[in-house]
């Protein structure tokens, strides 16, 4: 007998049971479980229609007046401008400000006075409809709790009665919260116009309030900028009076010390100080000059020692003497080069020329030599001045020094003056300002849309609410659908059985309908050895062209693929990991196929402990497996017959075996497989689950192969990874698995519908035939 041997595969394992899973966001998946799922999400999509619907009904409407103010507005500007009064643009952090100082408890208490909103009915009994409702209604359980929690620890004492000042301004209060908490501010598209929104049950009520927080924001507008005028204005008045006083005080104290030590100059010059101021620019002036003509008179003194009768100095070019000097010289330098050129160096003329180059050289040099005498004498002359100027600067700074410390003292004495004299001119004019301020109020905010009577409840939106409410009760159902599919690890899908249990996949078997009418087992014309299957094992037999029997077909296929030669007999169990996936009816309806094909087959019942095969087969079973095991009958005295397809079965009897496992994998059976391998082309066992019990694994080291069957929807994939994966020889054995019961319209929604793999696309119904 030929054995087949696989190597195990190796195969990723994903926890979840889904197959393998990507890092970003899987919009296909996404649809497939809404596909499935639909009738979840359909139906949390009509619980939250309906709620919606009935809140909205029941729902108090309330109404939503608006009011539009400009903060900061331009005709606040100009009229400031054209009084003269200051003012200051407002940004975007003061705009901030203004909007909560339009909800302090200030405005609000303003307002609840104006109306007097604390005796009127309406306001005071309507619910509260703003933001902070769900505030408020946590407070007051916190205070109740706390209040009983207080009561649980310290003894009851009795209530102190409250004075009717201390029960109006507590009601003040009551009525200064609930305003607040029905009004709301917002600054308009990043504008300087706020608007302000109030709601309530009535809409009169709404438009007065809203229009009554505008006023009293302006007015107490008005009110702050009046007081702090008045205060200014107070406090510049009595500075100006003080710095008035001090600077009349400190003009008479500078006027008394001038005529004290008899000053010169209204502005308090000294005589002395003024000559030391020129004889100062004098000498620096001087000194300059003595610079320059030092400089000169060096150059020149080194010329004439150097006897050096080229040169010239630009301190003798303006002369007179020496310009006509230098003119002569380059006119007869041209003539000398000239004729130098023309007639050559020992010409008369050439000779002359030169004689007098040389002639006039000596006259300029002669010329400089004066100049250096003049020089020398012009220098001795301005040290003498420059000496005679720094004696009377001497003087004069010596006859300076006894008033310098009254000149000193006197300069003080006029800053101090025109310091306070200065303050003095700037409070007043501060003083004149704010009185024009004071006489003169403005607001810089200004009514621009003052609210109106609402004609229409803001509130319950019906559509809007409908909607929010659907979309929520969408969004609930999407969150159960996807922990349902977060738990969910029962095997539907092609990628859980080749991914996660590591196995090829054949195809799916679609569950098969009992018959209306079976035939009773009376009716059944049998022979002594004969036996029947029921319909549904027999179904691929009956119907060849349907789908049922094309997957048996592709299994058959992938037998014949992994035949170790051709022709030769396999030993093929079939196995599920759990009882009651139909692995008996698919092993039964596998064997009817082959032999209504034409091939031998013999079809062994081998779950020794719970044989369904055997009970579902019609006719007279007396002897079976165990009976050849155990007490060694001929197994060909034991087998069966099935009459419709010809295929022999060897059934079996419960209860003779205790230690099957032991029996399965011994020797007997052993024996039974060559036998039977020598006789037939195909030996196929119904072997027990591998769950429960260890037989199938205990016979495993008999068998070519192993066909899997799994219940779709059913089977949980992580444990039957968990079985498979407890002995490699299971995979490696394995031609492929089956899911059995299979709903091909439910199955599309949890894989592709593409190919074979689920026999539900659209162009294969011509190719199969289930009537």
């Amino acid at each position: 007998m030929q054995k087949m041997t696989h190597e195990p595969m190796r195969v990723p394992q994903v926890p979840d049971g889904g197959g393998a899973q990507d890092d970003g966001l899987d919009l296909m998946r996404i649809f497939a479980v809404a596909r499935r799922r639909w009738p979840v999400l359909l139906l949390g999509l009509l619980a939250g229609l309906l709620l919606g619907i009935a809140y909205a009904a029941t729902a108090t409407p309330v109404y939503t007046a608006s009011a539009h103010i400009s903060v900061g507005s331009a005709d606040a500007e100009n009229a400031r401008e054209l009084s003269g009064v200051s003012g200051v643009r407002l940004d975007e952090d003061q705009i901030t400000t203004e909007i909560q100082v339009l909800r302090s408890e200030q405005i609000a208490a303003r307002v609840v006075t104006a109306l007097d909103l604390v005796q009127n009915p309406a306001f005071l009994s309507e619910p509260r409809t703003g933001p902070g409702r769900a505030a408020e209604g946590v407070k007051d359980l916190l205070r109740l709790a706390a209040a009983t929690a207080v009561s649980w620890v310290q003894d009851e004492q009795p209530a102190i009665p409250l004075t009717p000042q201390e029960l109006a301004e507590a009601a003040r209060q009551d009525a200064v919260s609930l305003l607040r908490d029905n009004m709301s501010v917002r600054q308009v598209q990043r504008s300087r116009v706020l608007q302000i929104t109030y709601t309530s049950v009535s809409p009169a009520l709404s438009a007065r309030i809203a229009n009554a927080v505008a006023n009293a924001y302006i007015e107490d507008q008005l009110a702050s900028k009046y007081e702090a005028t008045q205060r200014a204005t107070n406090w510049l008045k009595e500075r100006s009076d003080q710095l008035r006083l001090q600077s009349g005080l400190l003009d008479k104290a500078v006027d008394s010390f001038r005529r004290e030590n008899n000053l010169a100059g209204a502005g308090g010059d000294l005589s002395s100080d003024i000559e030391l101021e020129l004889l100062n620019k004098q000498v620096a002036d001087l000194r300059a000059e003595l610079l320059a003509l030092q400089a000169r008179s060096n150059r020149l003194n080194e010329i004439v020692a150097q006897n050096d009768t080229s040169a010239f100095v630009s301190s003798t070019a303006s002369q007179s003497i020496t310009a006509n000097l230098r003119s002569q010289y380059l006119e007869t330098l041209r003539d000398f080069n000239y004729l130098r050129s023309s007639l050559g160096a020992d010409h008369a003329q050439t000779r002359r020329r030169q004689r007098e180059l040389i002639q006039l050289e000596g006259l300029m040099f002669e010329e400089i030599k004066r100049s250096e005498v003049v020089a020398r004498n012009d220098v001795h002359e301005a040290r003498e001045r420059l000496a005679s100027l720094e004696a009377a600067q001497t003087v004069a700074a010596e006859q300076l020094g006894a008033d310098n410390t009254t000149l000193v003292e006197l300069r003080e004495m006029e800053r101090n003056a025109g310091t306070v004299r200065s303050l003095y001119t700037s409070f007043l004019q501060r003083y004149q300002q704010s009185l024009q301020e004071q006489s003169f109020p403005v607001s810089d905010a200004r009514i621009l849309n003052p609210a109106r009577v609402p004609e229409y409840p803001s509130s319950p939106q019906l559509a809007k609410i409908t909607a929010l409410a659907g979309i929520l009760g969408v969004l609930l159902a999407a969150g159960w659908s996807a922990v349902r599919e977060a738990v969910d690890t029962r095997l539907r899908t092609e990628d859980q059985i080749r991914d996660i249990l590591g196995l090829e996949f054949l195809g799916g078997l679609e569950k098969i309908a009992p018959p209306q009418h079976p035939p009773e087992a009376a009716d059944l014309q049998l022979g002594r050895r004969e036996v029947r299957f029921p319909a549904i094992m027999r179904y691929g037999a009956d119907k060849p062209l349907s789908g049922f029997a094309e997957t048996l077909r592709t299994g058959r296929m992938s037998l014949t693929l992994k035949a170790p030669q051709r022709g030769a007999s396999q030993i093929i169990g079939v196995v599920s990991c759990f009882p009651g996936e139909g692995k008996t009816t698919t092993a039964a309806n596998f064997a009817a196929l082959l032999a209504a094909q034409g091939a031998s087959v013999m079809l062994i019942d081998g779950d020794l402990r719970n044989p369904g095969l055997t009970r579902s087969l019609a006719g007279n079973i007396e002897q079976g497996l165990a009976d050849v095991l155990l007490d060694g009958a001929d197994w060909q005295d034991v087998l069966c017959i099935e009459q419709a397809t010809g295929a022999h079965i060897l059934p079996n009897r419960p209860g003779r075996a205790v230690h099957t496992g032991e029996l399965l994998g011994g020797p007997a059976m052993e024996h039974l497989l060559s036998a039977c391998a020598a006789v037939y082309d195909c030996v196929i066992l119904d072997l027990p689950p591998l769950g429960p019990v260890v037989d199938a694994r205990a016979v495993l080291h008999n068998l070519d192969g192993l066909f899997f069957v799994a219940k779709w929807g059913a089977a949980d994939v992580n444990h039957a990874a968990a079985i498979l994966g407890s002995d490699p020889r299971l995979r490696g054995k394995c031609y492929g698995a089956f899911l059995n019961m299979f709903d091909a319209k439910k199955a599309a929604a949890y894989g592709s519908c593409e190919g074979s793999s689920y026999g539900c696309g659209r162009g294969y119904g011509g190719y199969y035939n289930d009537s």
